[in-house]
């Protein structure tokens, strides 16, 4: 956890880290010291070293021998440099030695561990094979560069195999070594110098094109003022054109005041201007119409997401490593070139048919995004917005567009917004919106990348501030896709000590992926196996879970004195609690099977969890008011439209109208609880095999010792034994001896048991499951862990029955 105020305890994670880099330090240091000393080894420091021992090394004998020392390491250096060499492998020991520093370096700056482990294994065999290599010649230096092991080793396989089989064999050691180990290093060297060249490419292109576009500029002013000129000089014809009054034929001149100062001024009109980066501008076809700014989109400052801490300590003492951004695949290139033409083809469509409705427009600039292009129309004066808007279908087909969408107007802008598709769309990777320096040093609680807006931005929110998020559209057209950004958002940015998840799933296929998170990331529900809740009356059951969790959470509030739970993590650091981010996949189908069993406990969250830490993120794909009814709306500031099939579905999600006409695959409105109007944004893609990718690598680390369980909640309230179909004696359900028998007969104890074997409803089953263990039959409830069967046969169990009975 890290240091959220001044004068916080330093977290375990911090003492952690810090005692990496001393060790990584340490490390290095006692590296460098030996290579040192080897490379300073001396063959007459051995003569004074022979009739010294170890253990007299800081006696006073040791002080005369050290001043006959010629190694600059001193006593200490000299005979470790003496025990190398002569008694292990020779100078070829310098070569783990290195791996040592690699070690070093590795803690140092928290990388992983793995290429060190790897680099070690190669430096300890090629060592000994390039000792044993040296060991079969008879050089002079053969003795220094083998050392006894090496030696040792080469007399072994002189005799085993031969003289010329061993160094054979040897040589092919080394080769095989080296190609296998330097693939990947030639490799990263390879995308290194790549990317480099690309980057040196691309700078070399922007000057290019900055020189142009400059010299381009150079020319437009060059017109400009010869065009003023021109003009300037006839209006001075036009007031020369006067003679004398008296007859005399001389021509008279008035000067205005100050005219003679304006060729003066002419000059200085542009020169403070002409070095600045300005809009592209498309000079118009023809005279008398407004000229088109095209401006240059947005460049997000790239930044590397492994270069950050990945390696963090858990609350339970256990590791936990964050995913590498390359389990996502690779970007393609983007060359972000314009079509210029395309854009003045579009521009040139738009007003011929505004003409027609003698809409006048003064001036155009354009924004090109992803997937559509935005034209803002600076109108006359006297032309109303509510006549273009009324053009929607018109300019449509004018633009044989799919579907257009007119923003009229602009918020916080004298225009209006006509929002057309691109000729050629882009896709939007999850790994180029999160590879940004925004979201690696984002300081939000719980980040969500939605994607990019039309101006080419990375889009990310916070969902701590939302605090919940309504999303709904047709089908197919990214809602799934979104939920998995959303969530692989928040692994990338979370430890499992900071965020839960509560997964609910009725269409059983969407979030099924995400079983491999079950030790780090998902909740557990008293009674229940699944972690992934699939069961309509489940889904009941694990929503009135969160619901309790919320109450408690408010009581620890309260006894803390705190207002919210980031005041309670500050003030309570050991003990923080995590946010539960709440996920529904398919609203529609529970609000069909359970109603207002479901609706409830949503409306209960919705309304009260923010100041807790939770939060729900709910979908559904039939946006009507018997779905979305208008109390959940009002408890959703925060909702993302997707493609749907008619203005009214638009309505019922964003109270207004524009996601009829979207494009789908991720196109866009996401209205945000802090604005007045939606923003259109491209949501990025992440394949099923990606999330497959992250999920795994997760799921593949050390589970966590404490897992989080939510409590169980009160399943009597408002369910007594008449309404819900069933009797009960003094106060047993009627099916609690059948139950009794059924668990005692095959040992073991589980709702779903009951559900099973006896038909039974969840809610019935859970209670016949309570009253059991209130009897003694069962254990008590041990988060995922099955109930232990206390009575061991059923002669017992009729014994205790009839006990119960009296």
């Amino acid at each position: 956890m890290k240091k959220n105020s001044k004068g916080a305890k330093e977290s375990p994670m911090d003492m952690a880290s810090l005692k990496k880099e001393i060790t990584g330090i340490v490390l290095m240091l006692l590296a460098l010291f030996l290579i040192g000393a080897l490379l300073s080894f001396h063959p007459d420091d051995e003569a004074g070293l022979g009739a010294l021992a170890w253990h007299d090394i800081f006696s006073k004998a040791a002080r005369n021998v050290s001043e006959s020392i010629h190694n600059p390491f001193g006593l200490f250096g000299a005979r470790l440099a003496a025990f190398f060499i002569r008694s292990f492998l020779g100078y070829s020991v310098i070569i783990p030695l290195i791996s040592i520093f690699f070690w070093g370096w590795s803690l140092f700056r928290d990388k992983s561990l793995k290429p060190a482990i790897l680099f070690s294994l190669y430096t300890l065999f090629i060592s000994l094979d390039i000792a044993t290599i040296f060991g079969l010649t008879s050089a002079p230096f053969s003795d220094v560069m083998a050392g006894a092991v090496g030696r040792m080793l080469a007399e072994f396989l002189s005799i085993v195999i031969g003289f010329t089989a061993a160094s054979v064999l040897l040589g092919v050691i080394a080769v095989v070594l080296s190609i296998y180990m330097g693939r990947n290093f030639f490799a990263g060297g390879t995308r290194l110098v790549m990317a480099f060249i690309k980057k040196s490419s691309n700078s070399l292109a922007v000057f290019r094109a900055n020189r142009a576009e400059k010299r381009k500029k150079k020319d437009e002013l060059r017109k400009l003022k010869e065009h003023k000129r021109e003009k300037k000089r006839d209006l001075l014809k036009k007031d020369e054109t006067r003679l004398d009054p008296f007859g005399s034929g001389t021509l008279v001149t008035p000067v205005a005041p100050g005219q003679h100062e304006l060729f003066q001024q002419e000059n200085s009109l542009a020169e403070p201007f002409s070095d600045e980066i300005r809009p592209l501008v498309q000079q118009p076809e023809k005279s008398g119409e407004p000229e088109m700014i095209i401006h240059q989109a947005v460049r997000e400052k790239e930044a590397d997401l492994d270069e950050r801490r990945l390696k963090v300590q858990t609350k339970d003492r256990e590791p936990y490593r964050f995913p590498s951004i390359d389990l996502l695949e690779k970007v393609p290139d983007d060359d972000d070139h314009i079509d210029e033409h395309h854009l003045a083809e579009s521009k040139r469509k738009l007003l011929e048919k505004l003409k027609i409705y003698k809409i006048e427009v003064k001036r155009i600039s354009t924004t090109v995004g992803p997937r559509v292009t935005l034209f803002e129309l600076e109108l006359e004066p006297d032309v109303k917005v509510s006549r273009v808007k009324s053009l929607e279908n018109d300019l449509a087909m004018a633009l044989s567009a799919r579907g257009i969408r007119i923003i009229a107007p602009i918020p916080g802008k004298n225009a209006v917004g006509v929002e057309i598709p691109n000729g050629k769309p882009k896709t939007v990777w999850l790994r180029s919106v999160l590879q940004v320096e925004k979201f690696k040093n984002s300081t939000m609680m719980l980040p969500i990348v939605l994607g990019k807006t039309i101006a080419n931005e990375v889009y990310i929110a916070d969902l701590a501030t939302m605090p919940h998020l309504l999303i709904a559209g047709a089908t197919g057209a990214g809602k799934s896709v979104c939920i998995n950004v959303i969530i692989s958002s928040l692994l990338y940015a979370c430890s499992p000590d900071k965020v839960k998840f509560v997964l609910i799933d009725p269409k059983r296929v969407e979030l099924f992926q995400y079983q491999h998170l079950k030790n780090h990331f998902l909740m557990r529900f008293p009674g229940i196996d699944e972690q992934i809740i699939t069961d309509p009356q489940k889904a009941v059951y694990a929503l009135k879970c969160v619901v309790k969790e919320m109450e408690i959470r408010y009581e620890t509030l309260e006894k803390a004195g705190v207002r919210n739970i980031g005041d309670h993590n500050r003030r309570i650091p050991e003990e923080a609690l995590p946010y539960i981010v709440v996920v529904i996949d398919e609203l529609a189908d529970l609000m069909i099977t359970a109603g207002r069993d479901v609706e409830e406990p949503i409306i209960r969250i919705a309304q009260l969890a923010r100041a807790v830490g939770i939060h729900l993120i709910v979908a559904t794909q039939r946006p009507s008011v018997d779905v979305i009814t208008g109390i959940i709306k009002a408890n959703f500031p925060a909702r993302i439209a997707f493609q749907v099939a008619s203005r009214v579905d638009s309505r019922t999600i964003l109270d207004g109208s524009g996601a009829e006409q979207l494009l789908g695959n991720g196109d866009m409105l996401y209205q945000p609880s802090n604005q007045p109007k939606s923003m259109r944004i491209q949501g990025p893609y992440v394949s099923s095999g990606e999330v497959e990718e992250i999920t795994s690598f997760i799921g593949s680390q050390h589970a966590l010792k404490n897992m989080y369980v939510l409590p169980s909640p009160d399943l009597q309230k408002g369910n007594g034994g008449q309404s819900s179909g069933y009797q009960e004696k003094d106060g047993m359900d009627s099916m609690f001896e059948e139950a009794a028998r059924l668990v005692v007969t095959h040992q073991q104890a589980s709702v779903s048991l009951l559900q099973r074997r006896l038909r039974l409803g969840f809610s019935r089953a859970g209670r016949v499951m309570d009253q059991l263990e209130f009897s003694g039959i069962v254990s008590e409830a041990d988060g995922s862990r099955a109930r232990e069967v206390l009575i061991n046969n059923e002669d017992s169990l009729e014994l205790l029955l009839r006990n119960l009975d009296r």
